[in-house]
């Protein structure tokens, strides 16, 4: 099993109905993308000054699923209509849980 963990910082321009925007389409990726084994996405509760702002933990079945994850029309369209334009830093990471 391949864990995703993305997060992202909007800019300081990002609007409040741009970052809702977000969320709602980042929300609606599970439905829109075949392969997705499990899917939890939120917006940071505010406890820790400097965290990120929003996350997306996914998992899928193996590297393929995950690549094809990325390649799905409905990601690229949220990267392109969402990400890139309100996003001021990003990082992620894929692992498997299941390793020792």
């Amino acid at each position: 099993m391949l864990t995703h963990v993305w997060n992202m910082t909007f800019t300081p321009e990002a609007t409040p109905d741009q970052r809702t925007a977000l969320v709602a389409a980042m929300r609606a990726l599970p439905s829109q993308i075949d392969g997705v084994e499990s899917f939890r996405s939120g917006v940071d509760l505010g406890l820790n000054p400097g965290n990120a702002e929003v996350v997306i933990v996914a998992e899928f079945a193996d590297s393929a699923a995950w690549q094809a994850y990325l390649e799905a029309p409905a990601h690229v369209a949220f990267v392109n209509d969402h990400v890139t334009p309100l996003c001021a830093s990003w990082s992620a990471i894929q692992f498997d849980a299941d390793a020792s």
